[in-house]
């Protein structure tokens, strides 16, 4: 007897009788689920199904009529083969299982292609997918549907548990992109369960999800698997693999586990204010409650900070974002002090079609789209394309720095499919209602240390039914520990389910608890949901506008239900206050909590920089409105407001209105404000005149003077937030020191800047609700320098550094830290000062004499600007490096000119098929880099090259130019792409009247004509590569500046390779390379990763 459903089967009936039982059961199990392997079947079930389906089909082919077969019996042709996939693989490929388990051992491909069909068949009967997308017409939608084979998940399960331990904020979204990162990543497993990972899509994300559940409940001493919705066979192999010591999983509370875990940096949208972003958890585990995070966008970091305003009180630093300036293909991110890192991708060049949800959360491009409203960030020039048109909703006007792109939001209802015209890719929309956890309205004005919301009710949790379907529900507290409810719900019709939720709870409920609701494979629901039952907060004014000191000053009052405390209840802001800590307390728990009454605040768009949202008035610079597009202000309910007014000397002289959404074009107002010099900008409302900026010029002292304990700002302008950047040149590598100015424009110094010698002083006003986060090193027009005696006394290497600097002494011989030594190297490029050269060649001899000294240059954080020109004025962008190591290779991302030198000892060799090397070389560089490392020929060689087009250009006006530059470049390439080359160059362009670029120009004949002598070395052909950037009639002047460029890259690396000819030229123009890595750095640092590659393909092939 075999068992299914609920009533059993005699094995010895007729086959069409037993196939007419199971599919009179099976088919309306079929249209509840998304893949057919949710079904529960017995093995002896599968089986016998499996063994009748094969007589039958014999006979059936007999007599002609197989076709009826598929039928009459399509659940049982599409649980009876997912289930074999499922069970009987072992390795290989699905058929032959298939033919043994159904008796019919003489199965031809026209067989395979008559199951395919029938099974596809099948799946359109029940509704379910069938996976069109896949490369496999008929074997593609049966592994899917068979999710991951018995056999294959112990090598899964470890996969996951690897991963875990590496990254313990992995969720499954985060994994997926990481599995579909590379080719080669899931290697350690069998072919089906590949395949269900690269393709499945939100069906793989969701296994995922399930099974990381599992593998963390698992490490519990009494596991709880109530709720995860998985196919039995997955938690049975998991238990056994547990049971005999097969998986790591590391056993210990399973609370303690879950505090452990943070959140992942993100990739989110702000479509009304700052546009992409990437959105920084929030962080526990913080002594100062402060959170330092590294961001590098292209290869360009940002320190961003997160700090809670009320050490102690609040458990760690708050969830922040960083705004993405410009388009840009990667992100780095790490906490400082962590050695792990995120890679977020940002715009595939390949496939530039951003997709978010309508509440900002980013649709990495490996999942299906929802069948919902959702945000589409895509370039102007590709038009979207589609098979249904979907409704347009609003279209939204994006940064400054994202010009060229558009930003609507879409409703895909209907919709099958999304893309760009030009591309083949195609973002599938797929998917039925998922459940949602209704949670109401936050309560205003309150939410936890972490920034997240908190509400005063419970949450619901809507169920859809297009047919009857069983959801589970889980709710756990966040922090860890037993369910407070665990149960499923079987509903043929949408219901909402409230009460029972949180009947086991003692009310008033207070805490975080974790609220997972899982159906049919695919369709979930997770939430993380702050509760404090009852709270409500009234605060008065509903909304606290600007006034000339911050925000306007309010009171909010804290209450409470029976059953709950609240200390303080009564709260006072001040015009600098932004928020208060309360706590709230039952019987049971404890919860601080962050007060802050709705306030209006403000953004301002400026080129090149991260827009963010500013709690009080602006103080913008006179001298820098030009480079400022867009104001941004947002009082909260308020959809329209009045034009903002231009002020001078109390007087209105310019309006200016808004576009739509508080968004005001600025930039109209450019004239005025420089013809004014200082102006206010006010915003009328409900009878007031609210000041949102003020504008002033930039000069706020005329120097400053060093008086022992203090410094002076001569003729001081002093202003609330004012405060001074000390920079040491004595001491260059450390970071500066932040000292708010005194009133009577006075700085007092820490003990240890005292007598430490000569300063650069920064001055900026500060926003006291935001982290401004310094510069390593400002730029030379934004700083005074401050004379002062003295050296920094620090360990002994640092005074004695400290004490070269300050000309009290040699420079030691033996350094240790040498990333001290690249800090000197990058000032002196950057401020030419009388000893600069001097300190230049004494340091670089210290830096050429130890082999890991550019691998240090990478720790140093300079920006890729500076690195390039580091890396060439020490001499070793055209030094030998010895030796490598495997973590050299991820330096491709970050550092791509670091990473061509590091792993030059490497190329081509090792740069296989399949290796990690040539992995992270493809991401950075793309395909064509490949190529280079083949030996073939470059195919963008004249890409950059000032022809004609480039003598034109010359003569057109600025504003002509910008706004050619500004249609041309507006997707970011791969470093090798022609588009890249072209941008790099065209920066490049722009420099050519430069000091630098006369200097390079009035050589540059001479350069070219050296380099011919490539031709006479082992490299012979290279030069060719200078020939192709050379104007067709001229080879001087600044037209000859893209060849000089790449001459140069050529010459060093050839010169590393041991050429005595390259390297007494290399050494003969280091001057003049230094000279144009300073004006052109991204041409500079893309010819010297092209030339590495160009010379490591050559190696060995001299007549290529």
């Amino acid at each position: 007897m075999s068992q299914t459903g609920n009533f059993s089967i005699s094995t010895q009936a007729q086959p069409s009788e037993f196939l007419d039982l199971l599919e009179t059961d099976w088919r309306p199990r079929l249209r509840g689920v998304s893949l057919v392997t949710e079904i529960e079947v017995s093995s002896e079930t599968l089986a016998a199904a499996a063994q009748m389906l094969g007589v039958l089909y014999r006979r059936k082919v007999f007599q002609g009529k197989f076709q009826t077969m598929f039928d009459r019996w399509p659940g049982c042709v599409a649980v009876t083969m997912s289930g074999v996939a499922a069970t009987a693989y072992r390795q290989g490929t699905f058929w032959p299982y298939w033919w043994e388990a159904c008796g019919y051992l003489d199965g031809t491909s026209q067989d395979q292609a008559t199951w395919g069909q029938g099974f596809i068949r099948a799946l359109k009967t029940f509704d379910l997918p069938t996976f069109p997308e896949m490369p496999w017409k008929y074997l593609g939608p049966i592994v899917m549907h068979s999710g991951i084979p018995t056999f294959c998940l112990e090598d899964f399960f470890r996969l996951l548990l690897q991963r875990r331990a590496q990254d313990p904020a992995l969720d499954a979204e985060a994994l997926l992109t990481w599995s579909v990162g590379r080719q080669h990543r899931l290697n350690t497993l069998d072919e089906p369960a590949q395949r269900f990972i690269r393709y499945g899509t939100d069906y793989a994300v969701d296994v995922l999800d399930r099974c990381l559940d599992l593998m963390e409940r698992l490490r519990a001493s009494d596991p709880d698997l109530d709720g995860l919705g998985l196919p039995t066979r997955f938690i049975a192999e998991a238990q056994e693999l547990a049971a005999n010591g097969r998986l790591e999983l590391n056993h210990g509370e399973l609370s303690e586990v879950r505090r452990s875990r943070t959140e992942r940096p993100r990739l989110s949208l702000d479509p009304f204010g700052q546009g992409v972003l990437i959105t920084l958890p929030p962080v526990g585990d913080t002594p100062d409650g402060m959170a330092r995070w590294n961001v590098t966008v292209d290869g360009l970091q940002t320190i961003v900070r997160s700090r809670s305003l009320w050490v102690g009180a609040a458990e760690g630093a708050p969830s922040t974002t960083f705004a993405v300036a410009q388009p840009a293909r990667t992100a780095h991110v790490s906490l400082y002090g962590s050695s792990h890192e995120v890679e977020l991708e940002i715009v595939d060049p390949a496939d530039p079609l951003l997709v978010f949800t309508e509440t900002g959360r980013h649709l990495p491009r490996h999942l299906a789209l929802p069948p919902d409203t959702v945000w589409v960030l895509h370039p102007k020039d590709r038009r979207l394309v589609h098979n249904v048109a979907p409704h347009e909703v609003i279209e939204s006007p994006l940064p400054i720095g994202w010009d060229g792109w558009r930003l609507v939001q879409l409703s895909l209802e209907g919709v099958a499919w999304l893309g760009l015209d030009g591309d083949d890719s195609r973002r599938l929309v797929r998917g039925h209602s998922k459940p949602r956890i209704v949670t109401g309205e936050p309560t205003p004005g309150v939410t936890t240390p972490y920034g997240s919301a908190v509400f005063s009710e419970p949450p619901s949790i809507w169920l859809p039914a297009e047919r009857e379907t069983t959801w589970l529900v889980d709710i756990r507290p966040s922090s860890g520990g037993p369910s407070v409810f665990t149960g499923s719900f079987t509903v043929s019709e949408p219901t909402m389910i409230s009460d029972e939720l949180w009947a086991a709870l003692p009310r008033p409920i207070l805490g975080a608890f974790q609220v997972t609701v899982r159906g049919p494979i695919g369709r979930n629901a997770r939430r993380s949901v702050v509760i404090a039952e009852s709270l409500a907060a009234r605060c008065t004014p509903q909304i606290r506008l600007f006034n000339h000191a911050g925000l306007a000053p309010g009171q909010a009052t804290v209450t409470a239900g029976s059953g709950m405390r609240v200390e303080p209840t009564m709260l006072t802001f001040t015009s600098h206050e932004l928020e208060h800590v309360i706590t709230c307390s039952t019987d049971h728990e404890t919860e601080p909590f962050i007060v802050a009454p709705p306030h209006m605040r403000v953004l301002v768009e400026e080129t090149e920089q991260s827009p963010r949202w500013h709690a009080g008035p602006l103080r913008l610079v006179t001298e820098n409105v030009e480079n400022i597009g867009s104001l941004c202000i947002e009082v909260p309910s308020v959809d329209k407001l009045s034009p903002i007014e231009v002020l001078v000397g109390g007087r209105s002289v310019q309006e200016v209105a808004s576009s739509g959404r508080g968004r005001y074009h600025l930039n109209r107002a450019a004239t005025t404000l420089k013809a004014h010099h200082s102006a206010d900008l006010i915003l009328p409302f409900l009878g007031r005149a609210v000041p949102v900026a003020s504008v002033r010029p930039a000069k706020l002292a005329s120097a400053v003077t060093y008086h022992e304990e203090h410094l002076v700002l001569e003729d001081g302008v002093w202003v609330d937030g004012l405060t001074a950047g000390i920079y040491l040149t004595t001491a260059p590598w450390r970071e500066p020191e932040i000292i708010p100015v005194e009133k009577d424009c006075s700085i007092p110094l820490p003990q240890h800047l005292i007598n430490a010698g000569r300063m650069h002083v920064r001055l900026a006003v500060q926003d006291p609700w935001l982290w401004d986060e310094w510069p390593r090193w400002p730029h030379p027009r934004e700083i005074f320098t401050c004379d002062a005696p003295g050296r920094y006394s620090g360990d002994d290497e640092e005074t004695a550094i400290s004490g070269y600097l300050a000309g009290m002494n040699q420079l030691p011989s033996q350094i240790s830290q040498l990333e001290r030594l690249w800090t000197i190297i990058d000032l002196a490029n950057r401020i030419d000062y009388p000893s600069a050269k001097r300190r230049i060649n004494e340091t670089s001899a210290i830096l050429r004499q130890h082999s890991h000294a550019i691998r240090v240059l990478s720790e140093a954080a300079l920006p890729p600007d500076r690195t390039i020109v580091a890396l060439i004025t020490t001499g070793l962008a055209a030094a030998p490096v010895h030796g490598f190591r495997e973590s050299d290779y991820d330096l491709w991302r970050q550092y791509p000119a670091i990473a061509a030198l590091l792993t030059s000892p490497a190329l081509p060799g090792e740069a296989t098929e399949d290796s990690d090397l040539l992995a992270n070389i493809e991401a950075q560089c793309g395909k064509t880099a490949v190529r280079l490392l083949r030996g073939e020929v470059d195919p963008h060689a004249e890409a950059g090259r000032f022809d004609h087009n480039a003598e034109w250009m010359a003569q057109q006006s600025p504003e002509q130019l910008e706004a050619m530059w500004r249609a041309a470049h507006v997707v970011p390439a791969a470093l090798l792409d022609e588009d890249t080359r072209v941008e790099a160059a065209r920066q490049l362009f722009s420099k050519r009247t430069s000091y630098d670029a006369r200097d390079v120009a009035d050589q540059s004949n001479r350069v070219i004509r050296e380099s011919v002598s490539i031709k006479l070395t082992e490299y012979r052909g290279l030069e060719k590569c200078v020939e192709a950037r050379c104007h067709p009639q001229r080879r001087d002047g600044w037209l000859a500046l893209p060849a000089v460029s790449i001459a140069f890259a050529l010459i060093a690396r050839i010169a590393a390779r041991g050429h005595g000819g390259c390297q007494f030229l290399e050494r003969e123009f280091r001057p003049l390379w230094r000279s144009i890595a300073k004006i052109s750095p991204e041409l500079t640092t893309i010819d010297l990763v092209l030339a590495e590659l160009l010379v490591a393909g050559r190696t060995g092939k001299p007549d290529k």
